[in-house]
């Protein structure tokens, strides 16, 4: 009876840490789209000193932009499926946003999850589902 216990544990562990080298080895083909802001990079940008311009040449620019009032908000959009599925890596659907005032200077930047009106999933949002 111990043995059997002990070979269900030894399974068990081999299994479980195979699905995590299959993570590792598929994380290059999982689908990406969208800028992925870690939050390193957030920590360059700091609130009140940071200008439009340090936020385009560390990242890029930005694919949608809105004014709201006098402020302009950027937000960079980032979706992640993993190509292999129950491996523990979950899927990534978020938002980066970096909201300046009139004279271009950061006021706020954060992550929110997602689009509003969108499943997180490129494909089903492309069918329309």
């Amino acid at each position: 009876m111990k043995k059997t216990n002990l070979f269900i544990a030894a399974l068990a562990v081999s299994l479980l840490s195979g699905c995590a080298q299959v993570a590792k080895v598929t994380e290059p083909m999982n689908f990406k789209t969208g800028t992925e802001i870690t939050q390193e990079q957030m920590k360059q940008f700091v609130v009140g000193k940071t200008k439009k311009d340090a936020v385009v040449a560390a990242i890029g620019h930005p694919p949608t932009r809105d004014q709201i009032g006098k402020n302009e908000v950027w937000t960079y959009p980032y979706t992640m499926l993993p190509m292999v599925p129950f491996t523990g890596v979950k899927n990534v659907f978020e938002n980066t946003v970096f909201e300046f005032n009139s004279r271009g200077v950061l006021t706020k930047a954060y992550k929110t999850g997602g689009t509003p009106g969108k499943s997180g999933n490129p494909m089903l949002d492309a069918a329309g589902m």
